[in-house]
């Protein structure tokens, strides 16, 4: 029965220690002081503020997924923009995508250049065309100059579309890439009471068991026979 109370003890005062542990590293090695930063409670309602910071920067919420509390947080830019544009262009997927874009886009320049040089030192030429068709000066120029608008309007909407393309998966990549910094609210005494709490409970705890085990120590040798002594055998004489 003693060996069952001291297990019973001990598991006991494990499952108490488990309880003073951070939730997310699991451990209570570290010198941080464990805090309460959201409306969790026992065995879950102690953290690290380092591993709740990490912890949320990894996972990009600021809440709690169990309590669904939300952290007053700071939020800063975790890449400058240079370093972004950098960081984003040697990605290997960005990079392939950007260099077929640049052929595709100088391709197309040359192409519209080529055609608008075409119609501008062309036309004293169609205009004399026209004319000897029967066709107004300024039918044949008007028609020249909307065949340029178009070709500059359909050049500068395809360079949009493209520049769009690589933009806006940047920017959204960018503007997500932030570094959380939790806002503890709770004061430092009531982190010094927690921490000293748990410390002065583990205390008890460890006590506690040494007492038990001391005490079945105890009893085991109290319930051991003890082997009587008598007084010394004389021989007699005969």
């Amino acid at each position: 029965m003693k060996d069952d109370d001291v297990e019973h003890s001990m598991h006991n005062t494990s499952s108490d220690l488990s309880s003073c542990v951070c939730r997310i590293c699991q451990t209570a090695k570290s010198k941080e002081q464990l805090i309460s930063p959201c409306n969790c409670k026992g065995t879950l309602g102690k953290v690290h503020l380092s591993c709740l910071e990490k912890w949320l920067n990894f996972c990009g919420r600021q809440y709690c997924e169990i309590c669904k509390y939300h952290f007053q947080v700071r939020k800063t830019r975790r890449y400058g923009i240079t370093q972004s544009l950098r960081i984003w262009v040697r990605h290997p997927r960005h990079r392939i995508h950007l260099r077929s874009d640049l052929i595709i886009g100088f391709i197309l320049t040359l192409i519209t250049v080529a055609l608008c040089c075409i119609c501008a030192f062309g036309v004293r030429y169609f205009i004399s065309e026209g004319v000897k068709l029967g066709i107004p000066a300024v039918y044949s120029e008007g028609v020249i100059l909307i065949f340029m608008a178009i070709i500059v309007l359909g050049y500068s909407v395809t360079i949009y579309l493209m520049c769009k393309d690589h933009v806006v998966p940047w920017y959204r990549w960018w503007s997500r890439s932030l570094v959380i910094k939790i806002i503890v609210i709770e004061s430092s005494g009531r982190r010094e009471v927690l921490e000293t709490k748990s410390k002065t409970k583990i205390k008890g705890l460890l006590s506690h068991l040494s007492h038990k085990e001391l005490s079945s120590t105890c009893n085991v040798s109290d319930q051991t026979p003890q082997t009587p002594v008598g007084p010394p055998v004389v021989p007699v004489a005969v």
